[in-house]
């Protein structure tokens, strides 16, 4: 394990190495203080519609001035039982996915 840190509502989520390398193999935006940002900070957390224990957590990374076109950072949580979840992958993305909001609001 790489770290744990400390989510909302208190759930603790592991940051495995394996998990965290298939995430910057695919998208070498990735960094690690990218990731505990949005898990700690959070502008919103969409529960996934594949999956009832899995999370979305999303930080606004910025907005295009010209294109007014959002990027987005999301790591995708895997819940996996007593307060524990543990990261699964992490992307830059230009939309929030649609589902039950947790934590925030949807855009």
């Amino acid at each position: 394990m790489i770290e744990e840190i400390s989510g909302i509502g208190g759930l603790k989520i592991q940051i495995w190495q394996d998990d965290f390398q298939h995430a910057l193999d695919g998208h070498p935006e990735v960094t690690l203080d990218r990731v505990k940002i949005a898990l700690q900070s959070p502008l919103a957390v969409i529960e996934s519609k594949h999956s009832k224990n899995a999370c979305l957590f999303y930080t606004l990374e910025g907005v295009d001035e010209k294109t007014k076109e959002r990027t987005y950072f999301c790591v995708v949580v895997a819940v996996l039982g007593g307060g524990v979840g543990k990261m699964e992958t992490a992307y830059e993305t230009t939309y929030m996915k649609s589902g039950k909001v947790l934590h925030g609001k949807e855009e």
